[in-house]
């Protein structure tokens, strides 16, 4: 499988291929193209086409037997004056070349969906991780201030104690000059 994203550069790559995934994927999307019919309003691929005439019958049923002629089955019809509508299965060998395509296309889908997936969740984690230092960086701002008040504290009380510790010699001379 050739890939053209680079995972490791700017995308982690979290979810990795998981072929059971790509597997389911493609099941669902096989069976949508088998209950899917192609027309002019619904142009995805699918295992039946929806044909219409507004001729009249004659003229449509011309029109259409080059579908027939073309291995297309019908495989269901409803008719009204001046219109003819058919669905027509497609021939197998047109039905395999579109389940190639569909898988190409599903693989291509399910790369970018993972591509996406990844780019999503490596921001993700991203941003957890600098909320983490964030938290981690106030967390050590805090205990910083907190040793620094600790620290002016102890000094503020040890001046203080200083302070009031020196002998009462200056009490006893203004006593006894009075």
């Amino acid at each position: 499988m050739t890939t053209k994203h680079k995972y490791g550069i700017d995308v982690a790559e979290f979810f990795t291929h998981d072929a059971d995934e790509l597997q389911k994927l493609l099941d669902q999307r096989t069976a949508q193209y088998y209950r899917h019919s192609q027309s002019p309003a619904h142009p995805q691929l699918g295992a039946h086409v929806d044909w219409f005439s507004d001729k009249p019958l004659t003229y449509a049923l011309i029109d259409m037997l080059e579908w027939t002629n073309k291995g297309y089955v019908i495989a269901g019809a409803f008719h009204q004056p001046l219109y003819l509508k058919v669905q027509l299965k497609k021939p197998q060998a047109d039905i395999d070349a579109d389940l190639v395509v569909l898988a190409k296309e599903v693989a291509e889908e399910y790369a970018e969906h993972r591509y996406a997936r990844n780019i999503a969740e490596t921001a993700r984690q991203v941003e957890i991780t600098l909320a983490r230092e964030i938290r981690e960086q106030e967390a050590a701002a805090a205990k910083a201030l907190a040793d620094k008040v600790e620290a002016a504290r102890q000094k503020a009380h040890a001046a203080l104690i200083a302070e009031y510790a020196k002998p009462a010699k200056m009490k006893a001379k203004v006593e006894a000059a009075a």
